[in-house]
C-alpha cells in the first residue's frame, strides 16, 4: 500500500510525498495528456484494497489533471462486479459507482470472468467495458504512456 501511495503521489503530485498533501504541482499540458492506470487483481479476501482503488481512482479523476483515470481488473478483482456474491460489502459497491460517475473507465477481463464463473449477466454495477483480455488493454495503455498503479 505504501508503494502504491508513493506512486501516486509522484504521478499526481509531483513532488515528494510528504509535501503532496501541503502543496500541489501546478497545473501543466503535459500533466494533462498522462493517463493514470490502476490496475486490481486483489479478490474478496482483502475487500478493504479493493474498496480502496475505487476510492483512489474518484479521486484521481476528480482532481482533473489526468487525460484519463481507468481502473482495469483481472483474476479474483473481478468478485468486486460479481452481484451473485452476497458477502461483498456495499462500500465496495458504492466507491465503484463513484469512480464510475467522477469518469473513471472501468474495464474488466472477460477471460478472468469465465475462470472465476462470473456471467455478463451477474455483473452489478455494470463496468465500462468487458474486453476479451485486459492484459492487452494494460499495453496499449503503458505503449501510450499511461502511469500504472498495482493493488
Amino acid at each position: 500500500m505504501r508503494t502504491a501511495f508513493l506512486m501516486l503521489s509522484i504521478v499526481l503530485g509531483g513532488c515528494a510525498p510528504s509535501l503532496v498533501s501541503a502543496q500541489r504541482a501546478p497545473t501543466t499540458e503535459a500533466a494533462t495528456e498522462r493517463a493514470l492506470v490502476f490496475v486490481l487483481n486483489t479478490g474478496m479476501e482483502d475487500a478493504q484494497t479493493m474498496s480502496s482503488v475505487f476510492r483512489h481512482a474518484r479521486s484521481a479523476a476528480g482532481d482533473g489533471r489526468l487525460r484519463e483515470v481507468a481502473v482495469l481488473v483481472y483474476g479474483r478483482g473481478i468478485q468486486a462486479f460479481d452481484g451473485t456474491i452476497r458477502r461483498r460489502p456495499t462500500g465496495l459497491t458504492d466507491s465503484i459507482r463513484e469512480a464510475m460517475a467522477a469518469g473513471v473507465r472501468i474495464v474488466l477481463c472477460a477471460q478472468a470472468m469465465d475462470q472465476m464463473g462470473v456471467a455478463r449477466e451477474a455483473l452489478d454495477p455494470l463496468p465500462s467495458a468487458v474486453v476479451p483480455n485486459v492484459m492487452t488493454t494494460l499495453v496499449d495503455y503503458v505503449a501510450a504512456g499511461a502511469a500504472v498503479v498495482r493493488y
